[in-house]
């Protein structure tokens, strides 16, 4: 039996990279909470289709906007603002979730300057782009919570991930300085970092997920509604004294290192 969602968070929430993993979580976390208006975007506009059909079976009131967006096209992170405010009239929590992992795993002078702007372009654009017309949403409706997805990589590293690591280490300076700028606006902007979790990513990776299990203290890999929970909180009231913080949701990954 579905549970019925509680009235705890009014409001509109969006979410980038929401058709499957982490996003599709979140999503799912706010209806429960008491969301019932949601902007959903990801590059996969099929797949984020059938994800919020699936949404339906928690709260069939739920009214969702559903846009095609490449994080790392400026017009097309301005278009999406534009389509889910003009639906919904304001957006008062966003998740800038979309990113993705080095297409080729090596060491820096090996690295070609194209699998680099790869994942500089969707994980640190991307994040930039969607937080600066977010923000400037924000400040007319003078209050807002943003949470920017970054990764326990941010901390920590590994000889092959440089690319990766630097983007999610410049999402945890891009949500310091901007909670700090506009936290008199109102608005309250923190990062969560998750570790190994079970996404469809890091499926179709390969990943080895026994041997990884070795460097996470708490001995077994996350689940997207983990971290979905943890950044849900962020962008409620319950956390409304708490901006310019990372939570890191890694089982202790970034003390084992």
């Amino acid at each position: 039996m579905t549970q019925a969602p509680s009235p705890n968070m009014p409001g509109v929430a969006l979410i980038t990279g929401a058709a499957s993993g982490i996003g599709l979580a979140c999503a799912r976390v706010f209806i429960e909470e008491g969301v019932t208006r949601l902007i959903l975007s990801d590059i996969y506009y099929e797949a984020l289709s059938e994800a919020a059909q699936s949404l339906y079976a928690i709260n069939p009131a739920i009214q969702t906007c559903l846009v095609n967006c490449d994080v790392s096209s400026e017009k097309q992170v301005e278009e999406m603002i534009v389509e889910g405010v003009k639906r919904f009239g304001a957006v008062h929590y966003c998740v800038n979730n979309a990113g993705i992992t080095s297409r080729v795993r090596t060491k820096t002078h090996l690295l070609a300057t194209e699998d680099w702007d790869d994942v500089v372009d969707v994980n640190l654009r991307g994040v930039w782009l969607c937080q600066r017309v977010e923000l400037r949403q924000m400040m007319r409706q003078e209050k807002g919570a943003i949470v920017n997805i970054s990764s326990v990589f941010g901390l920590i590293t590994h000889p092959t991930v440089g690319a990766y690591s630097a983007t999610k280490a410049g999402v945890l300076g891009i949500t310091r300085t901007d909670a700090v700028a506009y936290a008199e606006d109102g608005i309250r902007v923190n990062s969560v970092l998750p570790g190994f979790v079970k996404t469809p990513p890091s499926i179709q990776r390969g990943a080895n997920y026994e041997a990884l299990i070795e460097t996470i203290p708490i001995k077994r890999w996350g689940v997207p509604a983990e971290v979905a929970q943890a950044v849900v909180f962020l962008c409620s009231d319950r956390a409304s004294m708490i901006t310019c913080q990372q939570l890191a949701v890694s089982g202790g990954m970034e003390y084992s290192c």
